[in-house]
């Protein structure tokens, strides 16, 4: 008897495992297909705001290695290593080739550190940006401008 219900609680533990697994891989999967759905309307908003602003190019930064090189909190390392970054600028560059409006890539490297204004690096506090030429903006916001105001050499031809 002993011998019948240790192998009993046995297949009920290898069936408990494969329907966790299973749930798992079927969460996964929907959180894909949520993010590469919410990768599709973003790229979309993207070209079309460009289009509707009459914009002949889109920058983009070059995130490559960016889960190695980047700290995060714990709570904000789960929606980094889903994130596609590479989907979300493969979608853009085919929507924007459709429309008619050219992609560039600019090195994100201190984008969000360098005055637009007196062209120093000094690191962020929180999520401000204060110079001590006495210019202060959001440090989203100074990123953008950065990359808007970039003129840089990637691969073999330079962006403007």
């Amino acid at each position: 008897m002993k011998r019948t219900l240790i192998n009993y609680l046995g297949i009920l533990g290898i069936i408990s495992l494969i329907s966790y697994t299973l749930a798992v891989v079927k969460t996964n999967n929907k959180e894909q297909r949520i993010m590469k759905d919410t990768d599709h309307k973003l790229s979309r908003e993207i070209v079309n705001t460009a289009k509707a602003h009459d914009i002949s190019v889109i920058k983009l930064e070059r995130l490559q290695n960016i889960r190695s090189t980047t700290r995060t909190s714990r709570k904000n390392n789960h929606s980094l290593h889903t994130w596609s970054f590479y989907r979300l600028a493969t979608f853009v560059e085919y929507k924007a080739k459709l429309a008619g409006i050219k992609v560039e890539y600019v090195d994100p490297v201190y984008t969000s550190q360098i005055c637009p204004i007196s062209g120093r690096i000094q690191h962020a506090k929180d999520r401000n940006y204060i110079c001590r030429c006495g210019y202060q903006t959001h440090r989203d916001l100074l990123g953008a401008i950065n990359i808007y105001n970039s003129t840089e050499y990637i691969g073999n031809r330079y962006t403007a």
